[in-house]
C-alpha cells in the first residue's frame, strides 16, 4: 500500500527552559519527519526556534487556553498539504485550565482527513475520570457530526490521537465502581466502536513510565481511527512507539526518559 501521509503525537512533559533537551526532542521528531504531528506540554517561546530551524518545511500552530500563558499543544503540518488547523474549546469540558483539542484537517489528493489531537485530564480520582469520560463522549460526538456532514459520501476519515491518560477510576471508600486502566481502555474502545472507530495496534502497549520503581509502565497514549482507513505495516504494527520502550535495557530506558520525556512518541502512516 502507498503511504498517503504520516502522523505523530508526543507528550514531552513540560518542554521548556532546557535547550539541550529541546534539541533532542526536536531531533527525535525530525528523524521520523511526520507530515502532521502534535507535541503536548510546550511553551511557544521554547519551541519556536528549534522547530523552525530543524523542520522548515512545516507550518506550526499553537493552542492557547491558560491565563497568563501555560503549557500548550503545538501542531505542525507539512506545507505541501493544504490544511486548516483549529482549536476546539469544547474538549476543555468547561474547565478553563484544561487544554482544548487541536484539529488538523488536511487534503490529500481528493480526500479530506481530520486529525483530533487530545491531551485529556489525568489521575484516577472520580472528578478526573468524569472529565475524561466527558471528553471521550465529545470525541464520539464529533465523529457523528463529521459523518453527518458528509452524508452519502460515506464515513469521515477521522483519527483521534494523543495522551488520553487512561488510568482507570479509583473511588475512595467505594471500590464497587472502580475501574482498572485496562477496563477504561476497553470502555473507550466500545464507545468509539459505536461510531465506526477502532484502536490502532501499537508496537508496545505501554507508552509512559517515569523510570522509577514505585509505578509500573502504563498505557496512556493511543490512536483511534475510522475503520475504513488503512495504515502502513510497521513491522507487524500500525503505530510505532518511539522512545524508551525501544531501548535494550532498564538503564538505557531510564536515560532516554531523563533526556527526552517519560512518554514515548506515537508514529504511523495512513495508506491508500
Amino acid at each position: 500500500m502507498a503511504k498517503l501521509f504520516s502522523f505523530a503525537s508526543w507528550n514531552v512533559e513540560n518542554f521548556h527552559g532546557e535547550p539541550a533537551r529541546a534539541a533532542r526532542v526536536v531531533e527525535t521528531v525530525a528523524a521520523r519527519d511526520p507530515d502532521v504531528f502534535a507535541i503536548f506540554e510546550v511553551r511557544g517561546k521554547d519551541v519556536y526556534q528549534p522547530f523552525m530551524a530543524r523542520m522548515p518545511m512545516h507550518s506550526f500552530f499553537l493552542t492557547e487556553n491558560m491565563p497568563g500563558g501555560g503549557i500548550e499543544i503545538l501542531v505542525g503540518v507539512r506545507r505541501s498539504f493544504p490544511s486548516f488547523v483549529t482549536q476546539r474549546g469544547e474538549f476543555q469540558s468547561q474547565v478553563p485550565t484544561l487544554r482544548p483539542g487541536a484539529i488538523a484537517t488536511i487534503h490529500v489528493d481528493d480526500a479530506v482527513f481530520t486529525l483530533l489531537f487530545l491531551h485529556v485530564k489525568s489521575f484516577p480520582d472520580p472528578r478526573s475520570w468524569g472529565l475524561r469520560d466527558d471528553m471521550f463522549q465529545r470525541v464520539a460526538g464529533l465523529k457523528r457530526t463529521l459523518d453527518g456532514m458528509l452524508g452519502a459520501e460515506g464515513p469521515a476519515k477521522f483519527l483521534c490521537l494523543g495522551d488520553l491518560n487512561t488510568m482507570g477510576l479509583n473511588a475512595t471508600y467505594n471500590d464497587v465502581s472502580d475501574l482498572t486502566p485496562a477496563q477504561e481502555i476497553d470502555s473507550l474502545g466500545r464507545r468509539l466502536a459505536r461510531v465506526g472507530m477502532r484502536p490502532l495496534k501499537k508496537s508496545h502497549d505501554a507508552t509512559w513510565w517515569n523510570g522509577g520503581t514505585s509505578l509500573e509502565p502504563a498505557q496512556l497514549d493511543h490512536v483511534y481511527a475510522s475503520r475504513e482507513l488503512a495504515f502502513t505495516d510497521l513491522g507487524g504494527f500500525e503505530v510505532e512507539v518511539v522512545g524508551w520502550p525501544q531501548q535494550p535495557d532498564e538503564s538505557s530506558r531510564r536515560r532516554w526518559i531523563e533526556e527526552h520525556s517519560d512518554h514515548a512518541m506515537l508514529y504511523g502512516e495512513v495508506a491508500a
